[in-house]
């Protein structure tokens, strides 16, 4: 099968490349250093020749809601143009477990990802929406982030993170799947459910970094849905992929369990 991954150079897509290549797919990589401008439009109709199947995993550094709405409001619409006039059947697109009614101020990325949900399913191409919890590196990142000296403020909230490498799996199967509905959302989580400021802690020990974590609680509606739950696993998630803990070991080493 010739499949196409929008930002198959990113953490998640070069995952995704490599096991469906493994798979014996034919596969054609989106993105600017492959010729392909995803937000412009241009070069995509010519990548989409022949494809049958199109994953969405792309990815972007923006600072406000309006970045990050115009970001992947005009990804999704160009896959979504491009791929009809190319015949593609499905167009496959990573976004997060929970995101409805969620966005502004410290989850504005929620209103680019609620933006590029919209712009997926209003296109004639069928679409696979997987939305994702959290990925156990999750808290890593945060930390380089937020982290001010040896402080860390860390929003109150339950997480249940999930490996992006079970992640990747799930996308390449809804690629290979035959799904006969117009369009299919399904959920997928991790197996623990835990505190975000104790999964801080665990991998700021598993580096070997000092690191003073104060829980904070963040103003707002959606934060306030955020603390009681809303990006945890729904009851239809799949849950899948190995726990946080033994993603730790396997991400710093076995000194990393104690």
């Amino acid at each position: 099968m010739r499949i196409a991954v929008a930002g198959g150079t990113g953490l998640v897509g070069t995952k995704v490349v490599e096991r469906l290549r493994a798979c014996g797919d034919d596969v054609v990589v989106l993105a600017r250093s492959t010729g392909v401008d995803l937000v412009a439009g241009t070069g995509v109709a010519e990548a989409l020749a022949g494809v049958e199947v199109v994953i969405d995993v792309t990815s972007t550094n923006a600072r406000s809601s309006q970045e990050w709405v115009a970001f992947f409001g005009a990804v999704a619409r160009h896959l979504q143009e491009a791929g009809a006039a190319a015949g593609v059947r499905r167009i496959v697109t990573l976004s997060i477990v929970g995101i409805d009614g969620l966005g502004g101020g410290a989850f504005a990325h929620y209103d680019g990802k609620n933006a590029q949900e919209r712009a997926t399913e209003a296109g004639s191409v069928p679409t696979a929406i997987l939305r994702a919890t959290q990925f156990h590196d999750f808290a890593g990142q945060l930390t380089d982030w937020i982290a001010k000296g040896p402080v860390m403020p860390c929003p109150k909230q339950p997480v249940q993170t999930v490996d992006v490498d079970a992640v990747a799996d799930e996308l390449v199967a809804l690629a290979h799947e035959d799904l006969t509905e117009q369009h299919v959302r399904r959920d997928l989580a991790g197996p623990v459910k835990r505190m975000l400021s104790e999964l801080v802690r665990a991998t700021a020990r598993a580096a070997g970094r000092r690191l003073v974590v104060v829980p904070v609680w963040l103003p707002g509606a959606s934060a306030a849905k955020v603390r009681a739950g809303a990006l945890l696993a729904p009851p239809q998630a799949k849950i899948a992929g190995c726990t946080f803990e033994e993603w730790l070991v396997r991400a710093y080493g076995p000194h990393a369990a104690r």
